[in-house]
């Protein structure tokens, strides 16, 4: 027979029972104008997929498969398409010959006659037993994690109440100096925090910290380095006596990697010194209103708990304060911010904008310092946690 001839039906058919019989897929043929519209065709897929051989089954309606856990309404499903002569997908457990249940993802197809009556219906059946595991799997795997989600929302709230237990909830009282804060962590609880204490009548201690990390470990940190704080504070009117004391209480209890950076400051109202160190934090401003200035408070000490108190030493310098300075500390989210240009913010910029602004009060200008730098950066919300706390000396 030369290409250009057509092959026979038998030859046809042949070739088409053939090509069904390699599927991996059961395929079905089954009779509508029959009693129970059994079927007349099955490949040998159906013969691998379920265990029945076409001797078996010809003639059968293939129900059979369905056994005592096989669903109603993936059932009620296929009865349904099939009096309306429409197709459908279902998904229902099966039997196979010995018994096995599996999952039986079934589409069935009407085959019309030229007057659009159903004559036939094909179906095509693959074990998704498999796939079905899985997805029970990973529904069982979310569930759990939702539940371990719920319980670490539970201990991350907790955490916060006592972290926040450890900020001070007002400021001391005193005609000649006015305290202000703000303080947002970037999660739940965070690795700032801030304290104000009276040390002695007039006398203030002020401390902002940043601890390595976020979360759980973060809080910790934050309640391990403000005990150790506390504990000293009320003992010394130095800074770097009581910063060294912190450094020798953290050091080697602190998980391997982990510090803290710290600025920690002493205002004597009585005669407006300020007194401060500098350990590895970012550096501290003096607003002058007077003079139009921004001085810069360094004095440049190491990190906090990660070093040896034999193998550190803390410094620290004064200054001399006027009536209507504002002193300025703050952790390094409000630097570290880049606008759509991906340009960041230099301290120049900041320096600006803090003299611009040096007529507000000191509450004033601490959120006007966080919405210009929400604003440089266009977004609602810093990339880290965000503190400040900062005083300003009265009449």
């Amino acid at each position: 027979m030369s290409s250009k001839e057509i092959v026979s039906f038998r030859e046809f058919e042949d070739l088409l029972i053939k090509a069904t019989n390699t599927s991996n897929e059961g395929i079905t043929i089954s009779s509508m104008d029959q009693p129970d519209r059994p079927l007349v065709f099955v490949n040998e897929g159906f013969e691998r997929l379920t265990g029945y051989s076409k001797e078996e089954v010809i003639g059968k309606n293939c129900r059979f498969l369905q056994g005592n856990n096989t669903d109603k309404s993936p059932v009620e499903e296929l009865r349904r398409a099939i009096k309306n002569g429409e197709q459908t997908t279902v998904e229902l457990l099966n039997y196979k010959k010995d018994g096995t249940p599996f999952w039986n993802r079934l589409s069935i197809t009407p085959l019309k006659d030229k007057n659009g009556i159903t004559t036939h219906y094909v179906g095509v059946q693959s074990d998704i037993t498999e796939l079905r595991e899985t997805q029970k799997s990973l529904k069982e795997a979310n569930k759990e994690l939702a539940l371990y989600q719920e319980k670490m929302n539970f201990e991350l709230e907790e955490a916060r109440r006592v972290q926040n237990f450890i900020l001070p909830g007002s400021y001391p009282k005193n005609t000649q100096v006015q305290f202000a804060s703000i303080y947002e962590p970037m999660d739940q609880i965070g690795g700032d925090f801030y304290d104000i204490i009276e040390i002695e009548k007039g006398i203030y201690g002020i401390l902002i910290a940043d601890v390595t990390g976020h979360g759980i470990q973060a809080a910790l940190l934050t309640f391990m380095t403000s005990f150790a704080f506390k504990n000293t504070a009320i003992q010394t009117t130095s800074t770097a006596e009581l910063v060294s004391a912190t450094n020798g209480k953290l050091y080697n209890k602190m998980p391997r990697g982990s510090f803290v950076t710290m600025f920690y400051a002493i205002y004597d109202s009585n005669d407006r010194t300020l007194t401060y160190t500098q350990a590895g934090h970012p550096e501290g401003y003096l607003i002058r209103t007077s003079s139009k200035e921004v001085i810069a408070l360094t004095s440049q000490s190491p990190l906090v708990g990660a070093f040896s108190s034999d193998s550190v030493i803390y410094t620290e310098s004064k200054i001399q304060l006027k009536i209507g300075d504002k002193i300025l500390l703050y952790t390094d989210a409000i630097l570290e911010v880049w606008n759509s240009q991906d340009i960041m913010m230099n301290k120049e910029e900041f320096t600006s904008f803090l003299l611009k602004n040096s007529h507000l009060s000191i509450q004033e200008l601490l959120e006007s310092i966080k919405s210009f730098g929400l604003s440089y950066s266009g977004k609602t919300t810093f990339n880290d946690d965000f503190t400040m706390v900062g005083f300003q000396v009265l009449d």
